[in-house]
């Protein structure tokens, strides 16, 4: 039987969101300014840099159901809107935060999400919520959240038949 699976899983919609970033900011897409958030071990960068944290999914519907026998699945299409907090530091972070938020609203950010995993919907304006290090030094801070559609494919296994034997009888031939 075949494993139940997912596409696009979250890696997947991250790094199409991780390559849509860096091309707003400029960045090269191996820079260490933008990381995904909650890492365990994982030390900050120093100067203007951006996390990207998971957010939440929200069911848009209840999609649809294809199935696919050459790979034994039921694929159910599950239609999501999933946020991100999208946190600016550093000098650079206000207008990071507001160029993130502002393309994302735009055309050009639907054009420039490759490969096409998450579809750019809404964005919050930018806030300034501001947060004290470690060495009790205040560190600017500017969060966005941005909302996109994610159409996630999840294939379950599924038993096909190709041929079918028949043996029909009359039941009333059969009685006494």
């Amino acid at each position: 039987m075949v494993a139940a699976t997912l596409s696009p899983n979250e890696d997947q919609t991250f790094n199409a969101l991780f390559r849509w970033v860096t091309k707003v900011l400029d960045l090269p897409y191996d820079t260490e300014q933008v990381i995904k958030g909650f890492q365990n071990l994982t030390a900050t960068p120093t100067g203007s840099y951006v996390v990207i944290s998971p957010g939440i999914m929200q069911r848009q519907d209840f999609g649809r159901r294809y199935y696919d026998p050459d790979n034994e699945q039921a694929v159910q299409q599950a239609h999501l809107t999933y946020s991100y907090q999208v946190d600016c530091y550093g000098a650079a972070g206000p207008t990071w935060a507001s160029v993130l938020a502002g393309a994302w609203r735009s055309m050009w950010g639907v054009d420039n999400m490759l490969p096409p995993l998450f579809t750019p919907l809404y964005a919050d304006a930018p806030q300034q919520l501001n947060i004290v290090n470690s060495e009790g030094q205040f560190e600017q801070r500017f969060m966005i959240r941005l909302f996109g559609q994610v159409n996630q494919d999840i294939g379950l296994p599924q038993d096909f038949f190709d041929q079918i034997h028949l043996d029909s009888i009359t039941v009333a031939d059969q009685l006494p």
